[in-house]
């Protein structure tokens, strides 16, 4: 059998019986003998006189489709060893081949840099340490980014490999019901293989004229427009917006333009699109505090404080249904939690005698712990990884004084490298607050900044919801306030954000109802 090593591209199993298990599941002491085509299960014949009774029409005795299964698993081995074992070899030997050219290209950019400062006065060498910054900066993102793609690449190629083998062994030796469970497997597989991902080359342009501005005279770095340079408009643009009347906690868009809805104070989870239609519900036997989409696979994955456990949700879609399993538990309370790129889980802690943040293996293995605070009562509120550097943004409230309410807590943002090594503290620095009219009064204290939210868009930048002051804030992925992009006449609560920066926002309509905007903040 194939071990779970590298099974991402793998995108569901039985989730009741186990692979080449004989035995029915529901009458425990029977083989399985049909196919069910209806439900595209095999049963037994108890099965099929009581609960599938009405699905007569389609049985197929297993011993009928053996040429069947093994023709569909015949063709899988001679996709996979004449196609896609040496394509996945091939785009793996590209990128290495790429990632190998990075270091002389940069080297070259650095050297023409600094061969060119030489000619120019002492008071250029500032602006040479900032170019040279940027190099770094961009060599460090080009490599993590092809390097983090060989190894999904290579995840993917051992993957391949172990099923070729494993699928030749039932060919040859394979029950009627090992078979078909490795025909359901097939079929679920993600077949695709991603392009070697591609940062523009930066590029410098010797200055002529040295006599003019000191930039010039250096002269210019290009660098990629996209993800370091953006355009915002005066005010974002309102996509869609409907009523909603359930409270959210938590807001994860998929890729598909949906969106997953959590409520910590209930056991549900609701899959609704951009018309705030509800398309599928996800039960659990606890309350559902958190909620994060793995951005590779695209599955969901939640935290329940009660039982102190993390969980992922399958999606079966022969069943058209949503299997929630639980992966692993913690010592402490999980408030919140975000699966990175790298299939990491950052989760964020609360109680009474401190919190922190701690990055596990998807089987519950610390990798990585940061204390927030030490003692006292507080949380971790919301989690988010950034694309482009892959540093972890945070925002925590400790406990004041007074009742256990949302305006008794001291809120903040962090930001910590992949390793959780602290990089920024942000407190509302640049902000401005406003008053009647919207006249600038003074800069927001740290009383008066009330993030509840934060999540990451494609350009680095730090997307903050802030309830004290129902606004939307943007600041950059240093800590550098950048704009308030929303500010909205009533309640504000929690955002999330969909692929091409369109943020999912709950707050008070113009109606006086509860809903959900979407806003689209930077400029095509």
């Amino acid at each position: 059998m194939a071990s779970n090593l590298g099974r991402s591209i793998i995108k569901a199993q039985d989730p009741v019986r186990l692979k080449g298990h004989p035995k029915c599941q529901v009458h425990k002491q029977n083989d399985v003998l049909l196919l069910c085509r209806d439900c595209k299960m095999l049963i037994c014949i108890t099965c099929s006189i009581s609960s599938h009774k009405e699905h007569i029409d389609s049985f197929q005795e297993l011993t009928n489709i053996k040429t069947e299964q093994n023709q569909i698993i015949q063709d899988f081995l001679d996709e996979t060893d004449n196609v896609k074992i040496p394509k996945l070899n091939q785009e793996i030997l590209s990128s290495r081949i790429k990632i190998s050219s990075r270091k002389p290209m940069y080297d070259k950019l650095r050297k023409n840099i600094i061969d060119n400062n030489n000619e120019c006065k002492l008071e250029m060498d500032k602006i040479t340490e900032e170019y040279i910054t940027l190099c770094d900066k961009m060599e460090v993102a080009d490599t993590d980014l092809i390097q983090t793609h060989i190894t999904d690449l290579e995840r993917r190629l051992d993957t391949l490999k172990e099923l070729s083998s494993e699928y030749k062994q039932t060919l040859q030796t394979g029950t009627g019901v090992l078979k078909y469970d490795s025909v359901s497997e097939i079929r679920e597989l993600d077949s695709d293989i991603p392009p070697t991902p591609n940062i523009d080359m930066a590029e410098f342009t010797p200055g002529i004229d040295r006599q003019s501005h000191l930039k010039q005279a250096l002269g210019k770095l290009k660098i990629p427009a996209d993800p370091l340079r953006y355009t915002l408009p005066d005010s974002p643009t309102v996509m869609a917006q409907f009523s909603y009347t359930d409270y959210i906690s938590s807001i994860c868009p998929t890729s598909d333009g949906r969106a997953w809805l959590c409520d910590r104070d209930t056991d549900t989870v609701n899959l609704i699109n951009n018309k705030g239609q509800v398309i599928h519900t996800i039960k659990h036997n606890s309350n559902i505090d958190n909620i994060s989409l793995n951005p590779t696979t695209g599955r969901l994955w939640f935290s329940c404080r009660d039982e102190r456990s993390i969980c992922e949700v399958s999606f079966f879609t022969f069943l058209s249904l949503f299997t929630p399993a639980t992966r692993f538990t913690i010592e402490d309370y999980p408030y919140s939690l975000c699966v990175t790129r790298e299939g990491r889980v950052v989760v964020g802690t609360g109680g009474e005698q401190g919190y922190k943040v701690m990055i596990y293996t998807v089987d519950g293995q610390v990798l990585h712990t940061h204390i927030v605070e030490g003692s006292g009562t507080g949380y971790v509120l919301s989690i988010s990884q950034c694309s482009v550097t892959g540093n972890i943004a945070v925002v925590s409230g400790k406990h004041i004084s007074g009742e256990y309410t949302p305006d008794n807590y001291r809120r903040h943002i962090s930001v910590y490298n992949p390793t959780l090594r602290p990089l920024v503290h942000y407190r509302g620095e640049g902000i401005e607050a406003r008053g009647e009219g919207m006249q600038v009064q003074k800069s927001v204290t740290p009383d008066k900044f009330g993030p509840i939210t934060v999540v990451y868009d494609s350009k680095g930048n730090i997307v903050i919801a802030d309830r004290t002051r129902n606004t939307i804030e943007l600041i950059s992925g240093a800590g550098k306030y950048i704009k308030t992009l929303h500010t909205n006449k009533g309640w504000q609560w929690v955002v999330g954000i969909q692929k091409g920066d369109v943020l999912w926002s709950e707050l008070e309509l113009d109606t006086g109802e509860l809903g959900l905007k979407l806003l689209k903040y930077y400029s095509d």
